[in-house]
């Protein structure tokens, strides 16, 4: 029971050091895409000036669930499930924290519905993270923890 916990340790602490970064990164570029995509910086601090609570939910669930998810991970590896789905699951469970997080804070804390960058912009960066995650990022961390294993 003591080996697991050290497992559990190591894919908590793996999970964040490495997808922490990644997720904030992928967030600048979101933004800087955002930018060529108008061709105006205004857009970001508007996004980020109308979405600044959903963002921050966004980053504490983010925080949170990258550590537990990294824990379910490392017991995964540990009990030598399949790499792939160990991999959707736990970029899936990521996603499907973080997202709902960000767009659920948006809805309560924004008066009025905006559809195009409260909506469906989160909607379409959830389904661009959960097609893409499982065989970037999350083969990146399974390999890590793996590694450390």
């Amino acid at each position: 029971m003591k080996h697991q916990k050290i497992i559990e340790t190591i894919g908590a602490t793996t999970s964040l050091s490495l997808g922490l970064p990644m997720g904030i990164a992928a967030m600048v570029m979101f933004a800087l895409y955002s930018v060529m995509l108008t061709g105006e910086s205004i857009f970001i601090f508007g996004w980020f000036y109308s979405n600044s609570y959903s963002t921050f939910a966004l980053l504490i669930a983010f925080i949170i669930i990258l550590y537990f998810a990294g824990k379910i991970l490392a017991s995964d590896i540990y009990a030598e499930k399949d790499r792939i789905r160990t991999t959707f699951k736990y970029s899936i469970l990521v996603n499907s924290i973080i997202w709902p997080v960000f767009i659920l804070v948006h809805l309560i804390t924004n008066k009025e519905l905006q559809q195009d960058f409260g909506i469906i912009t989160p909607l379409t960066l959830a389904a661009i993270s959960i097609l893409f995650t499982p065989f970037t990022v999350g083969l990146l961390i399974h390999k890590a923890i793996a590694k450390k294993k």
